[in-house]
């Protein structure tokens, strides 16, 4: 497997296909003010999850539910900035100069080379320049170059995830923020999607002093209504790049929240337990940060496997994390300082 990212895993994919997607993913985690902040910006071209277009999402706002009934709950975000635009394929500009590949939607511009890559926004409300610096390994999707994941029947996803130590200064509204934490940088490219099969997804990346990873976790449906599974993820150790490859991940919700605007409850709190030929890895997650919601809607018409009516809840929940990586031999290892995005998809029946 290569271990550093490479120029072409930098690049857009597919474009000579009619059905195509691509993605160049930044998110951070970053103090301020005593408190942490969640900022997610994405450049997308091509025809599944949405089209092209960007969006930045950037919440201060820490997620306390309230006790309503015999439920947890939570309304609207009050420090919540939400910019996105969907834009022609003709808008996506992308150029490659020096070992430097640039992916640009108007007003924002994602600017990568092998060891860093930068998101940089010129919107008037919203301004970046981050740097984003691979912690270690990159992690691929697959566990090897250009991977293809059957995430569903009738699904190839391939990609990399760079965990990475996060610095720069965003400007909004006039203030300036100097930004130092941690996050992910993702290129991730599609072929070809059947969304509508998905049940439940759980895509997570971790940052730990002592280990990184990301794991994606989905359920959904066959052709024939028959369920159908996938899981795939990577843990690695940055200092002695050791990568460990997922064997079985499970997530199970522990505690459950009330999202009031969107009138769905979504996991809060939730057990992961991921084993690998090393060891096993054990946590709690928990949501830290109001979530960024990316899409939800109600399909009432819509009828799949004979059941009319259905809901799509599609979210960036920023979380906290604590556990123990328990090697083969009974070593154990304290994990500290744990900060992530756990990414839950349901398309569920009303």
């Amino acid at each position: 497997m290569s271990t550093h990212i490479e120029l072409d895993d930098l690049r857009p994919k597919h474009m000579d296909q009619p059905m195509h997607w691509n993605d160049w993913y930044f998110a951070v985690t970053f103090p301020c003010e005593g408190k942490d902040n969640f900022l997610v910006m994405a450049i997308t071209e091509g025809t599944f999850m949405g089209g092209s277009g960007y969006s930045i999402g950037f919440c201060q706002d820490s997620f306390s539910p309230v006790q309503e009934g015999d439920a947890q709950a939570v309304g609207e975000p009050e420090n919540h900035i939400s910019i996105g635009k969907l834009l022609p394929q003709s808008a996506f500009n992308f150029t490659e100069e020096k070992g430097t590949v640039t992916a640009k939607m108007e007003k924002l511009a994602a600017v990568c080379s092998v060891d860093e890559q930068k998101i940089i926004s010129e919107d008037e409300t919203f301004r970046t320049h981050l740097t984003f610096s691979p912690r270690g390994p990159v992690l691929r999707w697959g566990n090897k170059k250009d991977g293809q994941c059957p995430v569903t029947e009738g699904t190839s996803v391939s990609g990399i995830e760079s965990l990475s130590d996060v610095h720069g200064t965003i400007t909004v509204n006039g203030k300036d923020i100097d930004v130092t934490g941690r996050g992910v940088f993702e290129h991730v490219w599609i072929r070809s999607l059947e969304f509508l099969k998905i049940r439940t997804m759980d895509w997570t990346y971790l940052n730990f002093d002592q280990l990184y990873a990301f794991l994606c976790h989905c359920e959904s449906i066959s052709d024939d209504g028959t369920p159908y599974h996938f899981e795939d993820g990577v843990i690695c150790l940055p200092d002695g790049e050791e990568c460990f490859v997922t064997k079985e991940i499970r997530f199970m919700p522990e505690t459950w929240v009330y999202l009031t605007p969107y009138r769905r409850f979504i996991p809060s709190r939730q057990k992961v337990t991921v084993q690998t030929d090393k060891g096993t890895l054990d946590m709690q997650i928990g949501l830290s940060i109001y979530p960024k919601i990316a899409q939800a809607m109600r399909m009432e018409p819509l009828t799949m496997h004979n059941t009319t009516g259905w809901s799509v809840l599609f979210l960036d929940a920023p979380i906290n994390m604590e556990g123990t990586f328990t090697y083969t031999n009974g070593d154990s290892v304290e994990l500290t300082n744990g900060k992530g995005v756990n990414e839950q998809l349901r398309i569920l029946p009303l």
